[in-house]
């Protein structure tokens, strides 16, 4: 058995860094898993086999969708049987939802940490810039991502769970930062429905922008940077119920 990806179609060329210079190394989620099968060499078969059919998946969810995707381009793809497939996964869907799981887990790994040094805005900013840049950069691979959730409704009380999680760190992060020991039941509730509908505007706003985007408003996306600066102002407003000061937004080019 053939333990390297033999591509009968190639692997999808890398999509162009987005324009945030701040952001130039951001992960390319199908070529990081392709890589990974590179450096298992060493690793036992069954490793290496499951990473190769990882890669695959991925590469053919980004270059087809999960509507298109098959369990024969896999394996074709893979240079694999496709009995082998199924020694792994037991369907496509498992494979795809591994991939997303991989996903997941090389986003939370990329993120920018060290925001407690920021100011509110420069944390959001550079919260935004990342996100921005990770979709524009992965945007192929996120496309099925709407008809694997509708086969699988079970992901979509994951990805609840997730952002929940998500807001509850910065529900933290906003306490901190206001210097309160403590929210009433009623405020906590009140500030966590907040953050839990901004981040359902940011991941439309990102869906819309980048995999599924609307002719008329790519037409007032200006730049990557644009789009990270007006959700960051999104964010700010909802949260905080004013404008940033100018000053925070000055500070962040000397941090």
């Amino acid at each position: 058995m053939n333990l390297s990806i033999t591509n009968p179609h190639s692997l999808a060329v890398n999509p162009p860094l987005p324009d945030n210079n701040a952001m130039e190394n951001v992960v390319y989620v199908p070529g990081l898993l392709e890589e990974r099968v590179r450096l298992a060499q060493n690793k036992p078969k069954r490793t290496r086999t499951r990473l190769m059919l990882l890669a695959a998946t991925a590469a053919e969810l980004e270059q087809s969708g999960y509507e298109a995707l098959t369990i024969n381009n896999i394996v074709a793809r893979a240079g694999l049987a496709r009995g082998t497939f199924y020694l792994y996964f037991p369907n496509r869907a498992e494979a795809a939802i591994a991939v997303r799981r991989s996903f997941m887990a090389i986003l939370r790994k990329s993120r920018p940490r060290g925001g407690a040094k920021l100011n509110a805005w420069q944390a959001i900013h550079r919260m935004n810039q990342f996100y921005v840049s990770f979709y524009a950069r992965n945007a192929r691979l996120l496309a099925g991502n709407g008809a694997l959730f509708h086969e699988r409704p079970d992901l979509l009380k994951n990805r609840d769970q997730v952002n929940h999680r998500w807001a509850g760190i910065l529900l933290r992060d906003m306490v901190r930062r206001e210097g309160l020991n403590r929210l009433t039941p009623e405020e906590e509730k009140r500030r966590m429905l907040s953050l839990r509908l901004v981040i359902i505007m940011a991941d439309e706003a990102l869906r819309n922008a980048f995999i599924d985007p609307p002719p008329y408003l790519s037409q007032v996306i200006t730049s990557h940077e644009d789009l990270a600066e007006v959700l960051t102002t999104l964010w700010y407003r909802c949260l905080y119920g004013k404008d940033p000061d100018p000053a925070d937004k000055t500070a962040q080019s000397n941090t």
